[in-house]
């Protein structure tokens, strides 16, 4: 949980974040091109009141952790099988680098053809940009078991549904949860980015369409609420991390 002091020092450097934006605004004096901390605020709260913020943060949010579960459902049983064999680790691990290092919008010629403008398309980007981040996390669990416990389990011939419950599982757990320590902030920034170039709703949609009509404040706006609930669910992971495994999230 954070401490006095470690809040003490977010609140500052927040302070600061608002003075340096104030100061900028002041040096353009134009809010078509860099609107004040009190413009945006304004547009955040008219946005709050019309409901329309609660309903796009949902949206987006819908997308972005249905990529997310689908990254992780499928993430997990091919990085086990990845990790178990080492030929099928060589194999793939050049593929999963390759995809690992695509960034979202060379996605967008496939999803377009595949699926035109739409949620479908968000989905399967956030699910791709996360999938490679998995497996290959999930795997490295698997391959750092220890051999002489697997050994030693043969022997006594314990159950495979109980070696992987108490060995296998126990292994992977820190793994996979760093895997979703990294996608939280991923996926989020994957997702609007994609409603941006191919979304028909959501925070990437409106960031779009408020650019289009030359809204500077409500660009500014749908980012800010971007950034605040993006940093809000990686703060909430972060805290289940701490109250369930007693350490940082990594």
């Amino acid at each position: 949980m954070m401490n006095s002091s470690r809040f003490k020092w977010l609140l500052i450097g927040f302070i600061l974040l608002i003075f340096i934006w104030q100061a900028v605004s002041f040096l353009f004096k134009s809010s078509l091109v860099f609107p004040a901390p009190a413009d945006v605020f304004e547009e955040i709260i008219e946005l709050i009141k019309s409901g329309k913020l609660f309903i796009q943060l949902l949206q987006t949010f819908y997308k972005a952790f249905l990529g997310l579960f689908l990254a992780l459902l499928i993430g997990l049983i091919t990085g086990f099988f990845v990790g178990i064999f080492q030929a099928l680790f060589e194999l793939l691990r050049p593929v999963l680098m390759v995809l690992r290092s695509v960034p979202v919008v060379s996605w967008l010629s496939t999803v377009i053809l595949l699926w035109g403008i739409g949620w479908k398309g968000v989905v399967f980007i956030v699910f791709m940009t996360l999938l490679p981040v998995v497996i290959f996390n999930v795997a490295e669990g698997v391959r750092s078991v220890d051999i002489k416990l697997i050994e030693m389990a043969k022997v006594y011939n314990v159950p495979r549904p109980k070696m992987f419950k108490y060995i296998y599982a126990g292994s992977v757990l820190p793994f996979l949860l760093s895997a979703i320590n990294i996608s939280i902030g991923t996926m989020w920034k994957a997702a609007i980015v994609s409603e941006y170039l191919i979304g028909d709703s959501g925070l990437g949609l409106q960031i779009f369409q408020a650019k289009f009509y030359v809204d500077t404040p409500k660009v500014f706006a749908h980012t800010v609420s971007a950034i605040f609930f993006g940093l809000l669910l990686e703060i909430i992971f972060y805290n289940i991390w701490e109250r369930f495994f007693g350490e940082k999230a990594v």
